[in-house]
């Protein structure tokens, strides 16, 4: 019989670290079947709670309670112990196994033996999510998106009480988001398990929540049912101030020479050949189904990967690209989806992660480097980027997944970089880190800067782009500016129904 107590009871919990206080005093609850969406700006303890939960970290005071009993240790055993999953923002995973592999993993002979109804659940579930792969393929062969909703699917796989689920549709189109909303409300009501949702998509935050709890100044500050608030209510609670639909402003560009030229570009993974301009002052957004190939296009420009090919010209002149590294000597500025592996230094400090592209100004006039210098100019990096905590010695790891985006983005403000490439460059950030990033990308074509953008949020293609390029099948299918941006023409392109305007 089940408990008449809440699934989870958190009361006055608390934690600092060195100069920062995460959480000053939480308190909420979680019941049985209910989707709970936990929101707050990046940097308002949404990641320290869910270490927590997870029994990584120890509160300084306040106590968990799960069915009533009180919580005395915090390890991740307990945690399992207690029926609680985290599903992580970034996947963890081993890419040389198979996905059966990979659902499997921690488990002993006999309980391997004994889960093999728990794979074929969890491919069900993925399969209802709206992505289609074997058991037996490798893990590094499948793409953020599918890593992600088999990281979901796992979650749910070994009769878990209580489900965290961070940032679980970010690297995801639409199409695919909405079912991952679907199924996991689905599963949630119908084996009544507990829910922590995760999400700066106010879409899916309305779509998929029973309730809200919104977390600020350490606080759980706003915690209301979804029937009861809207979107607009959220985010003021979220950020203390409105934040309008943010929607670029567009230029006549037409006078402006073209930046940025890419002729025949081809990646190995069937991408090609794909050719576009850019102008000075403009941004062109790249949009499409997962696996269409946006990423591998950016990635084929700067060389990132062996056996692509591109042809690139910036104002005219033909470079002579090898690798990322000739890519950055040429102006090209490369901010990748996967910050953490490819972005981030992440046991280094923050200022030493704004100085990774900036060697020469860096450095005193022997060369050396500047320990003091670097921080100078980190800090008036981190200031431009909106970076919270301020704290440029902290390391990377420990700020959270938007503020690592903002260093990702701030190392190139000093460089001598007149192209800028970016891929997927608000996932898992908040609505107020959206609009300052939004800000700044603004500001780059102010200065004349070409901007190629790639992203599965459709909203974010549209509000920034003065035209936009839709793939297909590793190929540029579509190419729509103006008012022709809009989310009918770009599905329509993107899943090759006729019925587009240009």
């Amino acid at each position: 019989m089940r408990s008449s107590e809440p699934l989870l009871k958190v009361e006055g919990i608390r934690k600092q670290f060195p100069g920062v206080l995460a959480l000053a005093d939480v308190s909420f609850e979680l019941h049985h079947g209910e989707v709970l969406t936990l929101a707050g700006e990046n940097g308002a303890g949404k990641s320290t709670f869910l270490r927590i939960l997870g029994g990584s970290l120890r509160p300084d005071s306040g106590q968990l309670a799960i069915e009533g009993r009180v919580r005395s240790e915090y390890t991740p055993e307990s945690a399992r112990h207690d029926g609680i999953v985290i599903a992580h923002q970034e996947p963890a995973i081993v890419p040389q196994l198979t996905v059966e592999q990979n659902i499997l993993i921690g488990l002993g002979r006999a309980a391997r033996v004994a889960a093999a109804g728990a794979v074929s659940g969890a491919m069900e579930d993925v399969r209802r999510m709206g992505f289609d792969f074997d058991r037996n393929r490798l893990m590094r062969t499948l793409s953020p998106a599918e890593r992600h909703a088999l990281t979901i699917a796992r979650a749910f796989a070994f009769g878990a009480k209580i489900v965290a689920l961070d940032e679980p549709t970010t690297a995801m189109v639409e199409q695919n988001a909405a079912a991952v909303i679907d199924r996991v409300r689905q599963l949630a009501h119908e084996k009544q398990i507990g829910i922590l949702f995760v999400s700066h998509k106010m879409n899916e935050v309305m779509k998929i929540s029973d309730r809200v709890v919104v977390l600020r100044d350490g606080r759980a500050s706003f915690d209301e049912k979804i029937s009861d608030t809207t979107s607009r209510d959220i985010v003021r609670a979220m950020v203390g101030r409105e934040l309008l639909d943010y929607q670029r402003p567009k230029r006549d560009l037409r006078g402006n020479p073209i930046l940025l030229s890419v002729d025949a570009a081809t990646h190995p993974r069937g991408v090609g050949p794909v050719s576009f301009t850019v102008r000075g002052g403009e941004v062109l957004g790249i949009s499409g189904l997962v696996g269409s190939g946006r990423t591998e296009l950016l990635r084929a420009i700067i060389r990132a990967d062996p056996r692509t090919e591109a042809n690139v010209a910036i104002a005219g002149q033909p470079l002579r690209i090898r690798n990322p590294q000739d890519a950055k000597r040429a102006g090209i500025a490369f901010i990748p989806e996967d910050r953490k592996n490819q972005g981030l230094v992440l046991l280094t400090a923050a200022y030493e992660n704004f100085a990774l592209p900036n060697g020469p100004i860096m450095g005193s006039r022997m060369g050396v480097v500047s320990p003091r210098k670097q921080t100078k100019v980190a800090e008036q990096l981190s200031a431009s980027v909106g970076l919270r905590p301020k704290n440029v010695r902290a390391k990377a790891r420990d700020f959270s997944g938007g503020n690592q985006q903002k260093i990702v983005l701030g190392k190139w403000l000093t460089t001598n970089a007149r192209v800028f490439l970016f891929d997927e460059p608000t996932k898992g950030v908040d609505v107020g880190g959206r609009a300052e990033i939004y800000t700044l990308i603004d500001e780059l074509t102010l200065q004349g800067c070409a901007v190629v953008i790639v992203s599965s949020d459709m909203p974010e293609i549209i509000a920034l782009s003065d035209r936009a390029l839709v793939m297909k099948e590793g190929h540029a299918v579509a190419e729509f500016s103006g008012e022709n941006i809009n989310e009918q023409n770009l599905v329509a392109a993107a899943v090759g129904v006729d019925d587009a305007a240009a």
